[in-house]
């Protein structure tokens, strides 16, 4: 069994090596959020401002509605938090990346992870993951859809990154 505190600390170094800044507590924690960050930085392959949003949180009994819910509720947030006061669209994007940290997940409900596209939205992507401390197990979608596919090979090594190893 993998300490959850401890893979959340070594996340959090790596997210702020990779130009992430930790969010205040107070405005993560009043989500039940374990863990936030976000990057905001202008990239030209997004024709402009990445609005970029790490959000953990801790969920013993993950289910598919309460991975969904957990996914929007970060997407949410990330909206009502992004740095750029253009709505998504206008040279500015969201990119919500909701990290549920549970222990054994089913071989059945990590198939449906890899396998779900996400939900779609305009100018901006919500895309849940689920790290399992039991085994050390990292799951997201990974397919590529039609509505976004130039940029799903960016949102797995963005995963992969942050998240793995």
């Amino acid at each position: 069994m993998i300490d959850s505190n401890q893979w959340l600390q070594n996340v959090s170094q790596r997210l702020a090596a990779n130009g992430f800044n930790q969010m205040q507590p107070q405005i993560y924690q009043a989500q039940n959020f374990k863990f936030a960050a976000h990057r905001s930085r202008f990239e030209i392959t997004k024709f402009g401002i990445a609005e970029n949003f790490f959000t953990f949180a801790e969920i013993p009994n993950l289910t598919v509605g309460v991975l969904q819910g957990f996914s929007n509720s970060a997407f949410e947030f990330a909206k009502a938090n992004k740095s750029s006061p253009l709505p998504n669209g206008f040279f500015t994007a969201t990119f919500s990346y909701a990290v549920a940290i549970t222990a054994n997940v089913p071989a059945e409900f990590a198939q449906y992870i890899f396998a779900t596209a996400p939900a779609k939205h305009w100018s901006a992507f919500e895309i849940a993951a689920v790290f399992d401390v039991a085994n050390g197990g990292l799951y997201y979608f990974t397919g590529t859809p039609v509505w976004g596919a130039a940029y799903y090979n960016g949102f797995r090594r963005e995963i992969q990154s942050n998240l793995a190893g």
